[in-house]
C-alpha cells in the first residue's frame, strides 16, 4: 500500500489507464469507421458495376454483342466481388442471370421477384438492403437493385448479390490488426511509462517542498533543472515563477513603504502649515505661502491617489477609453506651457519640432493627456539643470509618433526592460526624493497598448532619455 503511494507508481497507473482507454476508444472508433467504409465501399462497388451491366443489357438489346459477352462480364464481377446477378424485366422475371461463385448453383431465370424492393426499383430508386433478400439465399448478403433503361424509359430491374462472408472476412483481418497493435502498444507504453514516471518524480517532489517554503515566505530555493523537456520546462517556469514572486514580494514592500511615506510626508507638512496658520504663528504675508505649498501637497497627494485608482481599474479590466479625434500637438502645447514655471526654475531649454502645425490623430484626449504629463514631467524631473527639453512629432505612414527627450542621466540598458512593470523605480534614492511610486509608466504603457499602438525608450547612460510612441493618424478634412 505504501508503494502505490509513490508518486511515479501513481503517475505511471494513472497515465497507463488513460492510455488504455485511449487505445480501447480509438480502437472501437476505427472498428466503427472500417465497418462503415468497407461497407460504404462495397456498396460504391455494385453500384457502378450495375451500371456498367445496365450499358451492356443496352448493348446487348440492341444486338452489339451477343449473351457470351453478356456473360463474360457477369463472370469478371463475380471475380472481383463475388456476385449473384439478376436482371429482370417489367415484370419481375429473371430473364438474365448469374450465380456467385461463393454461393451455391442455382437456376434463377424465369423466376419471379415479388419483394417490396423490386416495385421500388422499377419506380426508377437505387436501393440497398442487408440480409437474405426474403430468404433468396442461405447466407445474409449485401443487395444493390437498380433500374435499367432501355431509350430514356425503364424496361426491368438490375440485382447485385454479394455476400456478407468476403466482407466480414476483410473486417475480422482489419479488427485483428487494430487490436494486435493495440495490445502491443499497450505493453510498450507500460515499459516506457515505468521508467518516464521515475523520472518526473524527482522534480515534482521537489517542486513540491519549494512551493510549500514559499507559501512561509521563503523564495530563497530554487528546482535543479537537469532535462529540457516537459518536467524541465515546468522547473524553469517554477524557478522563474518564484523570481517574479520574490520580486513581486519586494516591489510590494517597497510600494507600501513609498505610499506610507508619499502619504504621511505631505500630511505631516499640510497639518503643520495649516495649524501654524490657526494659532496665528505664522504671519499675515507668510500665510499664503504657507497655504500655497499646502496646496501643492494636495495636488502631489490627488495625483498618487489617481495613480492607484488608474492601476486598480488597469487590473480589474475597467481602464475604460473613449475615442475621439484630437490634436496632438495642441495638448502637448498646452500642458507645456502649464509646466513653463518649472521649466523656468530649472533654466531649461526647450526645443519643440512639429512636422506639422496640426497633427489629428484617433485617441482619448484625458489618457493621452496624462500620457504627455508624466513623460513631461519625468523628462524635467530628470534633465539636467540647465539641460535641453526636446518634444518632436512627426507622421509615418499611418501613425504620428511623439517624442519627449531629456538630457538628464539616463538608464542603463538592464533597466529599461524593468522600467515599464509597476512599483519599479530606477533609482530607489533618487526617486523618494524627487517624489513618484513607479506607477506612472507602467499607467502610460497601458494606456499607449489601449490605443493600439506602441511606446519605447530609447537611453543612454549620462546622455538622457527619449521616450516615442505612436498615435493612430487621422486624416484633415
Amino acid at each position: 500500500m505504501f508503494y502505490f503511494r509513490s508518486l511515479y507508481v501513481r503517475l505511471m497507473v494513472a497515465y497507463f489507464i488513460i492510455i488504455l482507454t485511449a487505445l480501447s476508444v480509438l480502437g472501437i472508433l476505427l472498428s466503427t469507421f472500417f465497418q462503415r467504409y468497407i461497407m460504404e465501399t462495397s456498396k460504391e462497388e455494385l453500384i457502378r458495376e450495375g451500371k456498367a451491366i445496365s450499358q451492356y443489357i443496352n448493348l446487348y438489346l440492341k444486338g452489339y454483342i451477343d449473351s457470351s459477352v453478356l456473360h463474360y462480364q457477369y463472370q469478371i464481377i463475380d471475380r472481383f466481388l463475388g456476385t449473384t446477378i439478376w436482371v429482370t424485366d417489367e415484370l419481375g422475371y429473371v430473364w438474365s442471370s448469374h450465380n456467385s461463385a461463393m454461393l451455391e448453383e442455382v437456376d434463377w431465370d424465369n423466376q419471379k421477384v415479388t419483394v417490396d424492393e423490386f416495385t421500388q426499383v422499377l419506380s426508377g430508386e437505387t436501393i440497398t438492403r442487408i440480409g437474405k433478400f426474403s430468404e433468396s439465399f442461405p447466407v445474409p448478403v449485401l443487395t444493390v437493385g437498380m433500374p435499367w433503361t432501355l431509350n430514356n424509359k425503364i424496361r426491368g430491374t438490375i440485382f447485385l448479390h454479394s455476400p456478407l462472408e468476403g466482407i466480414n472476412r476483410t473486417l475480422r483481418d482489419t479488427y485483428q490488426s487494430i487490436w494486435r497493435s493495440a495490445i502491443l502498444t499497450s505493453i510498450f507504453s507500460m515499459i516506457l511509462l515505468y521508467f518516464i514516471s521515475r523520472r518526473f518524480s524527482k522534480p515534482l517532489t521537489e517542486m513540491n517542498e519549494i512551493s510549500r517554503e514559499i507559501a512561509t515566505g521563503n523564495f530563497k530555493r530554487r528546482v535543479k533543472v537537469k532535462t529540457r523537456d516537459e518536467v524541465g520546462q515546468l522547473a524553469v517556469n517554477f524557478n522563474a515563477m518564484a523570481d517574479s514572486l520574490e520580486k513581486l514580494e519586494l516591489m510590494r514592500r517597497s510600494f507600501v513603504a513609498n505610499v506610507s511615506h508619499e502619504l504621511r510626508s505631505p500630511l505631516t507638512s499640510m497639518r503643520g502649515y495649516i495649524q501654524g496658520v490657526l494659532d496665528h504663528a505664522i504671519s499675515g504675508e507668510g500665510q499664503e505661502k504657507y497655504l500655497k505649498i499646502a496646496l501643492e501637497e494636495t495636488e502631489r497627494m490627488n495625483r498618487l491617489i489617481n495613480d492607484l485608482l488608474d492601476l486598480s481599474q488597469i487590473q480589474t479590466g475597467n481602464f475604460s477609453m473613449q475615442f475621439k479625434v484630437v490634436d496632438i500637438n495642441e495638448i502637448i502645447r498646452r500642458i507645456l506651457i502649464e509646466r513653463e514655471d518649472r521649466i523656468l526654475d530649472k533654466n531649461m531649454d526647450v526645443d519643440v519640432d512639429f512636422e506639422k502645425d496640426v497633427f489629428l490623430v484617433k485617441g482619448d484626449p484625458d489618457r493621452l493627456k496624462q500620457v504627455v504629463i508624466n513623460l513631461m514631467d519625468n523628462a524635467i524631473k530628470y534633465n539636467r539643470e540647465g539641460g535641453l527639453l526636446s518634444i518632436k512629432t512627426w507622421q509615418h505612414k499611418e501613425n504620428v509618433y511623439v517624442k519627449i527627450a531629456d538630457e538628464g542621466p539616463g538608464i542603463s540598458k538592464e533597466e529599461i526592460a524593468h522600467i515599464w512593470e509597476p512599483f519599479y523605480q530606477v533609482d530607489k534614492s533618487r526617486t523618494q526624493k524627487k517624489g513618484g511610486v513607479g506607477l506612472g509608466l507602467s499607467i502610460v504603457k497601458k494606456i499607449i497598448e489601449a490605443h493600439d499602438q506602441k511606446i519605447w525608450l530609447n537611453s543612454q547612460e549620462g546622455k538622457g532619455s527619449a521616450f516615442i510612441f505612436s498615435l493612430q493618424s487621422v486624416k484633415n478634412h
